[in-house]
């Protein structure tokens, strides 16, 4: 890509030797006020975002095309770019723009489909569907996924004893991307299940350096006992994978995800991928939306991103714990039968702002002003709730929450 200099600016060359880097991105080249995108990227920008494409050396032989936005008008075009299933990599100044020489410029995260809530809050669907990155190994037709929630920073390994068993949770899960192991790269049924039948994007990525190590030295430990993954190969095999794709493309150490579990769902029903199609739970393919005509659309009456999310786990994760199902009969009974002391516990929670991402941007170091204000009206509202039900003197509730 650089064997010609000669015609080059110097920003035109740093700007490919930053892209020969990320080649599989977009990348958002930040020039004074704008983002700007040159050659195929400008062209996919053209496609995608409907804006203009020009070029700065129009009177060259082969003039490159160039396509911009404004910075400020980031929040609006970057989404488009991800849900079209593309990474952005953001390429920002990281110099004095004003200094004589050139302007230094380094990519401070690449953005992909899982981890765009991170780049500010309550963009479009985030309240609907879990923001989940999962990540697969296999050895012997043996299937070890490891997925995050970035929406709760639920980190949690899972092993299934064949391929069509973790279809069946793919499908429940809903991941916003997948990353995949590079020695699953020709693996076609894999790839064909995940892209076409369940149109989800897919990434390739591989640890370079032990897994096992990787994990220890993230968590501090000497031993994954405590997590249940010890001598669980591949368990940590896909953990460590997507712990170092978030890494490697965030630029950050993920410091606050500090667990992570094995887990067999045991005490969940478990509800095959038909069921759920045919009972319409999350998705009704009717009116080919998860949002009208479902059970969730039906029962959805919660008021928090975070009780949007646990309504959504519970329908397609029923579960089987007699006690702990009785234990929420008796909490929702004492609120039916309390209809005064609902409608204020119900006026509150609509202030309650999604806390588990801002407190995510927030330890990126990636947190708006805004961010601070509503996790400060958030963090009043929860209060304001407990009050309330203290209040009542409805000594069930009190037990129940432990106040």
């Amino acid at each position: 890509m650089l064997e010609n200099k000669e015609n080059l600016t110097p920003w035109m060359i740093q700007y490919y030797e930053i892209k020969e880097q990320y080649k599989d991105c977009i990348l958002f080249f930040r020039m004074w006020d704008f983002y700007e995108m040159f050659g195929e990227d400008a062209n996919i920008a053209h496609r995608v975002l409907w804006i203009a494409v020009t070029s700065r050396n129009k009177n060259a032989k082969n003039p490159i095309p160039l396509a911009g936005i404004p910075f400020h008008a980031k929040e609006k075009y970057l989404p488009q770019l991800v849900k079209a299933g593309y990474k952005v990599a953001i390429a920002e100044q990281v110099s004095d723009p004003k200094a004589k020489w050139i302007v230094k410029r380094e990519v401070q995260r690449v953005v992909t489909p899982s981890t765009l809530s991170l780049e500010w809050e309550n963009y479009e669907d985030v309240w609907i569907i879990q923001n989940i990155i999962l990540a697969i190994s296999e050895n012997k037709n043996q299937y070890w996924i490891s997925f995050l929630d970035l929406a709760t920073n639920k980190w949690i390994a899972w092993e299934f004893e064949s391929f069509e068993k973790l279809k069946w949770e793919l499908y429940k899960l809903s991941p916003k991307e997948v990353i995949l192991d590079k020695s699953l790269f020709n693996n076609l049924e894999i790839k064909e299940v995940l892209t076409k039948k369940y149109s989800l994007n897919i990434f390739f990525f591989e640890v370079e350096k032990n897994a096992k190590k990787t994990l220890l030295n993230h968590f501090w430990v000497a031993n994954l006992e405590w997590f249940g993954l010890e001598n669980k190969q591949l368990a940590i095999k896909s953990s460590a994978l997507l712990l170092e794709y978030l890494k490697e493309n965030q630029k950050s150490e993920f410091e606050f995800l500090d667990k992570i579990s094995f887990d067999s769902f045991s005490t969940y029903m478990d509800i095959d991928e038909s069921t759920i199609k045919n009972l319409d739970l999350i998705y009704n393919f009717s009116t080919k939306s998860s949002t009208i005509w479902t059970l969730f659309w039906v029962l959805n009456k919660t008021k928090t991103a975070s009780g949007t999310r646990f309504l959504r786990e519970q329908i397609i994760k029923p579960l089987q714990d007699i006690e702990e199902i009785e234990k929420r009969q008796d909490m929702i009974e004492e609120f039916v039968n309390s209809p005064v002391l609902l409608d204020k516990v119900q006026w509150h929670l609509k202030y309650v702002s999604d806390i588990d991402t801002i407190l995510n941007r927030l330890a990126l170091n990636r947190a708006l002003p805004r961010d601070l204000l509503n996790l400060k009206r958030s963090l009043q509202s929860i209060v304001s709730v407990f009050e309330e039900i203290k209040k009542s003197w409805n000594k069930k509730l009190i037990k129940i929450l432990e106040l």
